[in-house]
């Protein structure tokens, strides 16, 4: 599975039961009664609850001592990855691991459920968390290289269409913190290191558990576990293809190129809740391919900008202020 695809499969289905969905919204401070939580104070007002799961990734640890709670201790660790053009996807069949040492895995030579293969991570312990701690390095790069050619020696990084690098939280001890706190009402889910997307769906169980036995909950028998993912047309026969743009002609006009996406699963995506060219990205994957948006971006901003009724100097990457144009160059 693609982690975006589980996260995002996962949201929809809450949200169709019931979920509010806050996006773009800054937790500043947890509001306590003596040992109790009563509410959290974010950058869109404050919220009165009962409960707080704390599932902050990165910035786990600073929600904590928001709640006077000093666990979990947490340590960024960068991770570089290289990732190669579907002409490079028949050099492994399966996800290739070395031997694991102290801090990681190791470096991997991964085959993606879209044909690419994707190199890395290295494991590289930063002393703090800094805006640019997401940047690739030279030296970064040429190690994940150096790691997968002992895997795979045909490796080749010419065919490589996109580098980057994420940082994940490193617990003190190498372990979880999950379960209830001395703050009656806060959660942790911190500190989820790898193996933590294996790990997500067992992680979520026990604390559904915890916070049941606590609040005295009952089964919700409402509860719909069904979620249905947006048509993938590339991956469709003909006969269906003809079938869906019979239905919908905005589904025979291709945005994507490389990725065969069309306006269609865009426009569906959007309608879904993504609100950025990267939400569109990792919903329906395209800008993913080989040009890595150099044909389709401008497109996928044309339509944000008609489907959500902005203007194209709003529509961002990401959604934090990283507009993609500043305005008209002529009337």
């Amino acid at each position: 599975v693609e982690p975006w695809d589980v996260a995002i499969a996962a949201v929809e289905n809450a949200r169709d039961n019931g979920l509010n969905l806050h996006l773009g919204t800054e937790v500043t401070g947890i509001v306590l009664d003596g040992e109790r939580v009563t509410g959290v104070q974010t950058s869109q007002g404050d919220y009165r609850l009962d409960a707080v799961v704390n599932a902050a990734g990165l910035y786990a640890d600073r929600v904590a001592r928001m709640a006077g709670v000093d666990r979990p201790v947490l340590h960024p660790r960068r991770g570089e990855y290289l990732l190669l053009d579907k002409q490079a996807g028949k050099m492994a069949n399966s996800v290739l691991f070395p031997a694991p040492t102290n801090n990681s895995k190791g470096i991997l030579v991964l085959p993606t459920v879209d044909g690419n293969i994707l190199l890395g991570p290295t494991a590289d312990d930063l002393p703090e968390l800094t805006p640019d701690a997401i940047a690739t390095s030279p030296t970064g790069l040429a190690a994940a290289v150096a790691g997968a050619k002992r895997l795979v020696p045909a490796v080749d990084p010419r065919l490589t269409i996109k580098t980057f690098a994420g940082v994940r939280p490193e617990p003190a001890g190498g372990e979880f913190v999950i379960g209830p706190t001395e703050v009656s009402g806060f959660y942790q889910a911190a500190g989820m290191r790898s193996p933590g997307l294996t790990a997500a769906p067992a992680v979520a169980h026990h604390l559904v558990e915890e916070i049941a036995a606590a609040f005295a909950l009952g089964r919700n028998e409402a509860f719909d576990p069904v979620r249905h993912g947006l048509p993938r047309f590339s991956a469709l026969p003909p006969r269906d293809r003809a079938a869906l743009i019979e239905k919908d002609p905005s589904y025979g006009r291709i945005v994507c190129r490389c990725n065969e996406v069309t306006e269609g699963e865009i426009v569906a995506a959007i309608r879904r809740g993504a609100r950025t060219v990267d939400g569109i990205k990792f919903r329906t994957r395209a800008g993913f391919g080989r040009c890595q948006g150099g044909f389709c971006t401008a497109r996928i901003l044309s339509i944000l900008a008609r489907e959500l009724g902005v203007r194209p100097e709003d529509v961002t990457v990401r959604g934090r202020g990283d507009s993609i144009v500043v305005g008209r160059v002529r009337p």
